[in-house]
């Protein structure tokens, strides 16, 4: 059956299984009202006066109110929540805490472990010998538990191997060998029974030195080795560790597999973890604790779902979860809430919770837990509970306000991290993730290249394209679709995406895996459906395209097709199609090198490293390009469509309309740049608009009908006499033209200026002095705009950049009858307006571009 075949058959199938109330339908997101962004950063910016005022003069922070054994751990837990709310190493406050924390030799897990990720994150070089000596310290003093001989002997060999994972395979192969010699042994023993004794015993031995010793659980307890352990201390380990292996230090591989089985072998059967293995009730503090801790250790010890063997890269593992993790995930959404510690019915460690929270919704990816958007639940609940006056919070439950203060900030400041890319979910099946650990690998590499404007870091979610909005779609500036056998988006995908592009959106696709011919096929239908327009094709990215060199230069042996759509200012659209076509070599796909570009990446064969490096660095170009590398905080996104949505009427009487005027210097190269200034009017200006504007020629007598007419373009252009005319007559009989060069482009300016010059002689294009009314906000009612930000490509050899620099608008009119007939910017406006701030354009940024085209339209209703 053919692919379009295929889906048509399963829609029809969904459809009527609907109908007969045979499938469910997706649930339903719970509704929260959005919190602005402005709200969020005071909250921050008070949390963090607060503590810092809570300070002692030799630098820590107390629990409880006196000092203790745990005051290194609240002084490192401020400091790594302080890190992470933005403030600097080098404030006084953070030099006195990280001058005392150094000197520190804590006793007990908790205090080690936040020791561990506060220099971690604050001062990972400076500090690398003390966070190695802390995971020696976790390593030595984790508690280990080992399986008994008679329980090993009760497995069988499926069992054993599912054990196995993370155990390099010559000594996995080892402990097959022996198990399996030892079971037969035993079944074959002699007769004799001293004998048979003394066989048994030799076996037993052989069991406990080949096999025993790595089947080991192990946890973590409050203090060195101290006895049973918990999953609070555990959790605190794992990220200690975590935290360490990111700034550079090794930790033991055995340390990896030893926890992930406790952590397997102690989650409840409903899915939840509780405090201590075998306790009957689970937490929502505990669950969020299993949750991270297999997503770290699972992430540590499990093969990616790509390989290389004999110099190959194979690809296309399948990217499934680990179960426990799924489980995890089902019984929080269950259970979700944000004002109580699930299942325990009370207050108790709510902070705690939401702390854990927040990173099992930044681990795994997720913008929802169940139905849930858990930062923007959670962000409300805080901005509610916090103490106004003095910013701390204080938890009902039974957490101190320092660390309540802490967590709280921590949950703010961490969840809001900028999200930059989305990566789409889709049918058919669990194609969308053949590579469970593409864009986490992508994204920990862009990191690290960013760390000096992100210090806090970078985050990124797995969407659901099936059931998103256009308001979910502009949460991820980019949305990643991959797969093999098909692409199923749901209903009316062309529109959605075609709506997301044109608020700014940037789609990066590519067919995941050999064999990709379907994916292949329904990716360019969907592209047709984005783009019905026959203008917008797919083409090759040339050699000179950014997404080569915007961020690290790619090795041109390395380079591969890219297929692309310009839309407006930039393109908007690259697909990796399939390779190996036509006699051509076939090459791993960019998210199987991704897959290979995690921790372990150094130990890779040289060959496959040199092609994962350059993957990588395609990747991180593509997301310059399309972001600019101007990311904005999760919380900032939560408004972002709203800013863009404005339902009109057309045509209804009082509503100001504005002609854009058609032409040959590809007049539509911003399309929705007049949209945008006629939505901002209404937004800023309260004006009544019509949104939709006509498209005019200038020999259109419709033009007459309104008082202001807009173009732009990137290439030359001409009038004919007919349209000089009318475009004189327009002007003398009080009108307005407000135009652009897209992108600064020099054959638009050119013919704009020669043009003016033939339509109107007798009124000369001059420069609008600086201190002319229109750039000030009195009479007319705008906006101060006597100073605007340029924004310009950086010259030189490094990463593709802008420069961006204060100058007085660079504008251009026509001046007849005593007020400026014709405005003109050489300068971008139209691109900004868009949200297209292209590292390639010389222009206006985005809020400067809007005021300024706000100043001239209430400059042309004034005079």
């Amino acid at each position: 059956m053919g692919s379009r075949l295929k889906k048509i058959f399963f829609q029809l199938t969904v459809v009527t299984l609907l109908t007969l109330g045979l499938l469910a339908e997706a649930p339903q997101v719970q509704a929260v009202e959005a919190v602005g962004p402005d709200q969020i950063s005071q909250a921050i910016e008070l949390a963090s006066g607060w503590l810092i005022r809570q300070q002692r003069p030799d630098g820590t922070w107390l629990y409880g109110g006196q000092g203790n054994a745990s005051t290194t751990g609240a002084t490192a837990l401020v400091v790594l929540a302080l890190a992470n709310a933005g403030v600097e190493a080098d404030d006084p406050a953070m030099q006195r805490a990280l001058t005392w924390l150094r000197q520190q030799e804590p006793t007990t897990t908790y205090s080690r472990s936040l020791q561990t990720q506060a220099l971690a994150m604050v001062s990972p070089l400076a500090d690398l010998a003390i966070i190695e000596k802390n995971v020696h310290w976790l390593e030595e003093t984790r508690v280990k538990k080992l399986p008994t001989y008679e329980s090993i002997l009760r497995l069988d060999t499926s069992e054993l191997e599912k054990l196995q994972t993370g155990i390099p395979k010559q000594t996995a192969d080892r402990m097959i060998k022996v198990f399996r010699d030892v079971k037969l042994a035993l079944q074959s023993l002699p007769r004799d029974p001293i004998e048979a004794a003394k066989r048994r015993s030799e076996l037993q031995r052989l069991v406990e030195k080949e096999i025993r010793p790595y089947l080991a659980h192990c946890t973590w307890s409050y203090g060195n080795r101290g006895s049973g352990g918990d999953n609070s201390n555990a959790q605190f380990a794992l990220l200690a560790l975590h935290e360490a292996t990111r700034a550079g230090v090794e930790v033991d591989q055995l340390v990896w597999i030893e926890a992930h089985r406790h952590w397997t072998a102690s989650q409840n059967t409903d899915g939840s973890w509780a405090y201590t293995a075998g306790s009957r009730a689970g937490t929502g503090s505990m669950t969020c604790a299993g949750i991270a801790s297999i997503q770290i250790t699972d992430g540590r010890i499990s093969g990616p779902d790509a390989f290389v063997e004999n110099e190959q890269i194979s690809c296309c593992g399948g990217g499934s979860s680990p179960k426990p993790l799924e489980a995890g995930i089902s019984w929080l959404g269950k259970n979700f809430s944000v004002t109580q510690n699930p299942a325990t019915g009370s207050q108790q460690w709510l902070y705690y919770y939401l702390y854990g929270l927040e990173r099992v919704g930044r681990f795994t990816a997720r913008r929802f837990i169940g139905t849930h958007d858990w930062y923007l639940e959670g962000a409300k609940m805080f901005l509610e509970s916090q103490d106004k006056l003095s910013g701390s919070f204080r938890s009902r439950g039974s957490e101190d306000p320092v660390v309540a203060t802490s967590f709280a900030l921590l949950f703010l400041a961490k969840g809001r991290r900028p999200v930059v890319i989305a990566k789409s979910q889709h049918g058919p099946r669990n194609d969308w993730n053949q590579h469970g650990h593409d864009i986490a690998h992508l994204v920990d590499f862009i990191e690290g290249r960013w760390r000096a404007d992100y210090p806090a870091g970078l985050s990124w979610h797995v969407l659901d394209t099936q059931s998103a909005k256009t308001d979910d779609l502009v949460q991820a500036p980019v949305l990643w679709l991959g797969g093999r056998e098909g692409l199923d988006l749901g209903r009316d995908p062309g529109r959605r995406l075609r709506q997301y592009i044109d608020q700014g959106g940037f789609i990066f696709a590519e067919s995941a895996c050999p064999n990709s011919e379907d994916f292949d096929q329904e990716f360019r239908q969907l592209v047709s459906e984005i783009f019905p327009e026959p203008e917008y094709q797919l083409n090759l990215l040339p050699p000179e395209h950014p997404a080569w060199h915007a961020e690290q230069l790619v090795d041109p042996q390395f380079q591969r097709p890219l297929l692309g759509i310009d839309y407006g200012c930039r393109t908007c659209l690259i697909y990796a199609p399939p390779t190996g076509q036509n006699d051509a070599p076939a090459l791993p796909s960019l998210s199987c090198l991704w897959e290979l570009g995690g921790p372990n990446r150094s130990q890779l064969p040289a060959a496959a490293a040199a092609q994962v490096d350059a993957a990588l660095a395609i990747g991180a170009n593509v997301i310059a390009y399309a972001t600019n590398r101007e990311l904005k905080n999760k919380d900032e996104l939560f408004t972002a469509a709203q800013d863009d949505a404005l339902t009109t009427n057309r045509g209804e009487r009082g509503q100001l309309t504005i002609g854009k005027l058609r032409h040959g210097g590809l007049c539509d190269a911003a399309p929705n740049a007049l949209t945008k200034i006629l939505r901002a009017a209404t937004r800023e200006l309260g004006i009544r608009v019509d949104d939709s504007p006509e498209k005019l020629d200038l020999i259109d007598s419709r033009i007459f009908r309104h008082h202001m007419l807009f173009m732009h373009g990137r290439q030359a252009f001409a009038f004919d006499e007919a349209q000089q005319a009318n475009l004189r007559t327009f002007l003398e009989r009080g009108g307005t033209l407000l135009a652009d060069s897209v992108c600064a482009a020099g054959g638009f300016t050119d013919a704009f200026r020669h043009e003016m010059g033939k339509a109107i002689p007798d009124y000369p294009l001059e420069s609008i002095p600086p201190d002319d009314p229109l750039f000030a906000a009195g009479e007319l009612g705008g906006y101060d705009i006597r100073l605007v930000t340029l924004r310009e490509p950086s010259q030189g050899d490094g990463p593709l950049a802008t420069r961006q620099r204060q100058i007085p608008p660079r504008l251009e009119g026509i001046r007849i009858n005593d007020r400026w007939a014709v405005i003109f910017s050489p300068y971008d406006i139209s691109c900004a307006l868009e949200k297209q701030n292209s590292m390639e354009c010389t222009g206006y940024d985005r809020d400067d571009a809007e005021k300024i085209a706000l100043n001239v339209l209430l400059y042309s209703l004034n005079r």
